[in-house]
C-alpha cells in the first residue's frame, strides 16, 4: 500500500509542476508579445489563461494592458468579470468608477457609485478600503460619501474622523476638520494622543486658520462639558499649541481646581513644558504657583529648582543687568543648603557656581564649591568630568592655563571615547588659541575634526579653517594671535580689552583676511550689549564688503534675529532668512532659515 501511494503522490506531484510550467510559458508568452507590441495577441494569450484559472493577478495585467490601448470596451469587460469572480477586492469597483470618469462617461460612472454605495456593508475593513481607493485616485468628493455612509452603517457618529479630516483639508474647510477632531475627542477620549498627533500635523501646513477654528469650537464644547478632563486637557494642549500661554495657565489652574484636588500635577507638567519651550515668563509664574501652595506639597521640590533654572536663563539672556544677580545668588543658597550638595542638584550647583565666577565677580568661592563636590562620593564620574571643565575655564579666565590645562587632562583620563573627553580636548585647543599659541591650536583643530561630537567636529573645522585662511604674508599668525586674545576677552565679557585688539588689528594693516571676522566679532560685541543698532549696522557692513566671505551667512542670521526680535519687523527678517536660503545653499544654517522662515509665513 505504500508504494501504491508513493506512486499516486508522485503522479499528482507530477501534474501540478506541469501545470505551473504551462501556466509560466503562457503567461511569460503574452508579457514577451506584450514588450514586442502585439498587446493584442498577447490579450488573447491573458484571455485564454483566464478561461482556465481566475487569477486576479491576470485580471490586473489584462486590464491595464486594454486601458492602455485604448480597448475601453474590452478593459470594462476584463475589470466587470474580475469583480464577479473576486469580490472580496473591494477596490475593483472603484476601478470600475475611475475607467468611466477618465473616459467621459460620467453616467455611467454615478450610477457605479451609486452601486458601490448600495453594495457597502457594516464591515469596517471594506469601508477603508473602499474610501481609501477613492482618496488615492483623488476622488475626494465620493471618498468623503463612502466614510460617510459607513458611519452609518456602523452606527459610529465619529468613524473615520481622520480620513475626513483630511478630505477637509484638502478641500480648505477648516470649520468641518475642527469638528470631526473634536467630535472624536467627545465621543473616545482615549483618542486625544492619535488626535494631538495628527493635529500638530495639521497645524504644520496651516496653522493659523485650523488652530484658530479648532479652538473656537473647543471653547464651545468645553462650555458645555466643564466636568469632563480630557476635554478640558485638550485644551490645555491646544493653548499651548497656539502659543496662548496666559490662557493655558489659567486653564491649569482651573485643571489643578477641579480635577487635581488643589495637588498641582498639571500646572507642574505645565511649567515643566514651558521651561522646556523656553517660554520663560510662563514658567516661572507656573512655577511660583506651586512653591506659594507651601513646602508640603509634593511638587514644590522639583518647582523651586525649576523656578530657580527659569530666573538663570532669564538672566542669562540680558547678564548686562545685574540687577537680578543678587536675588537669583540667593535662591541658589537657599536651594543648596536646604537640600544639600548632592547628584540631583548638579545644575543649580552648576549654575550657582558660573554665576559666581563669571558674573558676581566671586570665582574663588566657586572653584571651593567645585573642588569640595569633585571631592565627594554624592556624584557621578560624568558629573565630577563636567565640573572639572567648568573649574578649567574659571581657572583660564582668571590666568592659570596651567591648571585648566591639567583638569582637561584628568577629563580626558576619566571619560576616555566619551562627549565630555571630546570637550576636554576641544578646551585645551582653545586655551592654546586665546593663549596665541596657534600653529598648536591648528593641529589640535585638524585632529577634532574627525570627533564624534557634531557640534565639536563642526566647531574645531570651523576654526582651522580660519586659521589657515588668515596667515600672515609672512606665513606668521601675528593677526591670529590677537585676534584669539580678543575672541579670549569678549567670551569673558571684557569687551573694551576685546575692542583694543581689534582695534590694533585694523591699524597694523591696509588689509587682511581676518578683516571680515574683526567685523562680526564687533558686531556680536554690540548686540551682547544690547546696542542693536550699531550691531546691525556692523553687520551690515560685512555683508557688503565681505558677501562671499565665510561669515556672511553668520551676519545674515544675526541680522534675521535683530530684525524679528528687536525690530518686530517679520518681513525683513523673511527677506534675511530668504538670502540664507537662495544665496547660500551650503550655510550650515540653511535648514534652520528654512524653519524660521516658514513660521514666519504663517
Amino acid at each position: 500500500m505504500s508504494r501504491y501511494a508513493l506512486i499516486v503522490f508522485s503522479f499528482v506531484l507530477l501534474s501540478f509542476q506541469v501545470a505551473f510550467a504551462q501556466k509560466d510559458v503562457s503567461l511569460g508568452q503574452a508579457a514577451a508579445l506584450e514588450a514586442e507590441g502585439r498587446w493584442e495577441d498577447a490579450a488573447n494569450l491573458y484571455r485564454d489563461y483566464l478561461k482556465k484559472n481566475k487569477d486576479e493577478k491576470v485580471y490586473d495585467l489584462l486590464f491595464n494592458l486594454l486601458k492602455e490601448n485604448g480597448d475601453i470596451e474590452g478593459a470594462e469587460s476584463c475589470i466587470k468579470e474580475a469583480i464577479k469572480f473576486f469580490p472580496q477586492r473591494v477596490e475593483l469597483p472603484v476601478v470600475l468608477y475611475n475607467l468611466y470618469r477618465q473616459n467621459g462617461n460620467d453616467k455611467k460612472a454615478e450610477k457605479q457609485f451609486e452601486r458601490i454605495l448600495k453594495n457597502l456593508k457594516a464591515n469596517n475593513s471594506d469601508i477603508q478600503r473602499t474610501g481609501n481607493a477613492f482618496m488615492y485616485s483623488k476622488n475626494t468628493e465620493q471618498a468623503k460619501k463612502v466614510f460617510l455612509k459607513g458611519r452609518e452603517l456602523l452606527h459610529d457618529k465619529s468613524a473615520y474622523g481622520f480620513q475626513l479630516g483630511n478630505i477637509f483639508l484638502q478641500e480648505g474647510d477648516y470649520e468641518a476638520i475642527a469638528k470631526e477632531y473634536l467630535l472624536m475627542l467627545e465621543e473616545n477620549p482615549l483618542n486625544i494622543p492619535r488626535i494631538q498627533t495628527n493635529l500638530a500635523a495639521l497645524f504644520a501646513k496651516d496653522s493659523a486658520n485650523l488652530i484658530k477654528s479648532v479652538e473656537t469650537n473647543w471653547e464651545k464644547l468645553y462650555k458645555t462639558n466643564k466636568n469632563s478632563l480630557p476635554i478640558a486637557q485638550f485644551g490645555l494642549w491646544l493653548y499651548c499649541q497656539a502659543d496662548k500661554t496666559d490662557k493655558a495657565f489659567d486653564l491649569a489652574k482651573q485643571i489643578d481646581r477641579t480635577f487635581d484636588h488643589s495637588s498641582g500635577a498639571t500646572v507642574a507638567d505645565f511649567a515643566s513644558d514651558m521651561d522646556n519651550a523656553e517660554k520663560l515668563l510662563a514658567a516661572e509664574k507656573a512655577y511660583k504657583y506651586i512653591i506659594d501652595k507651601g513646602e508640603e506639597n509634593v511638587f514644590y521640590q522639583r518647582c523651586l529648582l525649576g523656578y530657580a533654572n527659569v530666573k538663570y536663563k532669564a538672566f542669562m539672556q540680558n547678564p548686562k543687568n545685574k540687577k537680578p544677580l543678587d536675588d537669583l545668588l540667593k535662591l541658589f543658597d537657599e536651594i543648596l543648603n536646604k537640600y544639600g550638595f548632592l547628584r540631583d542638584n548638579f545644575s543649580p550647583i552648576m549654575q550657582e557656581c558660573e554665576l559666581l565666577a563669571f558674573h558676581a565677580g566671586q570665582p574663588q568661592r566657586a572653584v571651593d564649591i567645585l573642588s569640595q563636590c569633585i571631592a565627594s562620593n554624592s556624584f557621578s564620574t560624568n558629573q565630577k568630568a563636567a565640573m572639572k571643565l567648568l573649574s578649567a575655564e574659571i581657572y583660564n579666565v582668571n590666568g592659570d592655563s596651567w591648571q585648566a590645562s591639567l583638569l582637561c587632562w584628568q577629563v580626558e583620563k576619566d571619560c576616555p571615547n566619551s562627549p565630555l573627553s571630546d570637550r576636554a580636548k576641544f578646551f585645551k585647543a582653545m586655551l592654546s588659541y586665546y593663549n596665541g599659541e596657534i600653529e598648536w591650536a591648528l593641529s589640535q583643530f585638524k585632529a577634532l575634526r574627525a570627533s564624534t561630537t557634531k557640534l565639536i567636529a563642526n566647531d574645531a573645522l570651523e576654526y582651522s579653517v580660519l586659521i589657515e585662511e588668515c596667515r600672515d604674508d609672512d606665513s606668521t599668525f601675528r593677526a591670529m594671535q590677537w585676534f584669539a586674545y580678543a575672541e579670549r576677552e569678549r567670551e569673558y565679557h571684557n569687551y573694551d580689552k576685546a575692542e583694543a585688539y581689534l582695534n590694533t588689528i585694523m591699524q597694523s594693516y591696509l588689509f587682511h583676511p581676518v578683516f571680515d571676522e574683526c567685523i562680526y566679532l564687533r558686531g556680536v560685541m554690540a548686540k551682547e550689549q544690547g546696542d542693536f543698532d550699531r550691531a546691525d549696522s556692523l553687520f551690515k557692513e560685512l555683508l557688503l564688503k565681505y558677501p562671499y566671505d565665510l561669515t556672511a551667512d553668520d551676519a545674515l542670521m544675526q541680522l534675521a534675529d535683530i530684525a524679528q526680535n528687536q525690530y518686530n519687523d517679520t518681513a525683513l527678517a523673511k527677506e534675511y532668512y530668504q538670502r540664507i536660503i537662495l544665496d547660500y545653499p551650503a550655510s550650515l544654517y540653511v535648514t534652520q532659515a528654512r524653519k524660521k522662515f516658514k513660521q514666519l509665513e504663517k
